[in-house]
């Protein structure tokens, strides 16, 4: 497909398919709506196993260990 100035312009045999499809297509999709109840807030799925748990508890530990000795200079 060419994309560009050097497409050719649609023809209107080609734009009246393509109205005919859009047309054809109107009001054969149901909306999909979920109830409010029903939709998962993003940040209430978050769950951290162990490992991501003790890395951070690791580099939090890290973080104090160096803020303690950059005090004491």
């Amino acid at each position: 497909m060419v994309f560009g100035p050097s497409r050719p312009p649609i023809t209107e045999d080609v734009a009246e398919v393509i109205a005919k499809d859009v047309a054809e297509g109107e009001g054969h999709t149901p909306t999909s709506e979920t109830p409010i109840a029903f939709v998962k807030h993003p940040a209430a799925t978050v769950d951290m196993n162990n490992r991501v748990r003790w890395t951070l508890l690791g580099v939090l530990a890290a973080m104090l260990v160096l803020i303690a000795m950059l005090m004491m200079r």
